[in-house]
């Protein structure tokens, strides 16, 4: 028998929740110096490869049309993806956007100490009603 879903503690505190989808749901990191974007399927798994064949395809579907996406919308110049699971085990996808001015270029932005920035509630909601329009994010 399962858990019901929750958020492991770290991803809730580090975190603004944008909506789900079926595979899961949509965090963005409270820092707004990158463009970072978690996808958090709803499952017991701890790792991707855990996932049934099913599950898995539909989760990296998913990851890969978010970083798409991310790419996009940022004009990035490269779509970091990633899934350690190192500090929180709770399986958790990356989608990071980097641009060649990013304060973490050209370095990894994992434990990179970002400058503090927060983002605006209307840049989470148009955020949102974007992620809604693009690709049919729920709330």
């Amino acid at each position: 028998m399962s858990k019901p879903f929750a958020l492991h503690p770290r991803l809730a505190a580090d975190c603004h929740v944008l909506g789900r989808w079926p595979e899961g749901v949509l965090l963005l990191h409270r820092n707004a110096s990158l463009p970072w974007l978690i996808l958090v399927p709803e499952c017991d798994a701890e790792q991707l490869i855990e996932l049934p064949t099913e599950a898995r395809h539909a989760v990296t579907e998913r990851w890969h049309a978010l970083a798409a996406w991310v790419g996009r919308h940022f004009s990035c110049d490269r779509v970091n993806l990633g899934a350690i699971g190192n500090l929180v085990p709770q399986l958790h996808l990356h989608a990071v956007g980097r641009r060649r001015d990013d304060p973490a270029w050209p370095g990894v932005a994992w434990g990179f100490s970002l400058p503090d920035a927060s983002w605006t509630q209307a840049e989470l909601e148009t955020l949102t009603a974007e992620l809604r329009k693009a690709l049919a994010l729920q709330a």
